[in-house]
């Protein structure tokens, strides 16, 4: 009887950890563009930039700027079009957006806490709730997982735009 009891407070407690280990799901230094710019280095031999600051605007206007002072050959073309083309731009956000629903997938839901005190004449009511998404706990590898393949395949998606 102790052994058994002994395994399922182990089960439980693996079970647990499990659960809070899945929510460390972290945002990644780039949101995700490595692909793109891999992609775009490897297979054009073209930088990809993602614009993100004022900062990173004005380096794209220099290097364009410094394409366009020489006489415009067809890589340069490609190059300006990859640094300056909104859509490209539009498409390299939703790897942002893809992987912030990718990190809130693997997280835990809050639970919820509600203290009441009622009173009518003579009688006083306290009451303390405490809720917990079981449900969303339990799905949670899963959800995880579908998030993951939709965060992948809008890193290809984006590749694919660029290229």
């Amino acid at each position: 009887m102790k052994q058994h009891l002994f395994l399922t407070g182990r089960l439980i407690a693996a079970t647990t950890a499990l659960a809070f280990l899945a929510g460390c799901t972290t945002f990644s230094k780039d949101g995700g563009f490595d692909t793109v710019s891999t992609t775009a280095s490897q297979r054009l031999g073209k930088d990809a930039v993602l614009v993100r600051t004022d900062e990173d605007r004005n380096a794209v206007a220099k290097r364009t700027q410094e394409l366009l002072s020489r006489p415009l050959g067809m890589d340069d073309a490609i190059q300006i079009a990859l640094l300056n083309n909104r859509g490209l731009q539009a498409s390299y956000s939703e790897l942002g957006i893809a992987e912030a629903d990718l990190v809130q997938a693997g997280r835990l839901p809050n639970p919820g806490f509600t203290f009441s005190r009622t009173h009518g004449g003579n009688d006083l009511s306290i009451s303390r709730t405490f809720t917990l998404g079981l449900l969303n706990m339990l799905t949670l590898p899963l959800s995880t997982r579908i998030e993951s393949r939709r965060f992948e395949q809008t890193r290809l998606l984006a590749a694919d735009a660029m290229l």
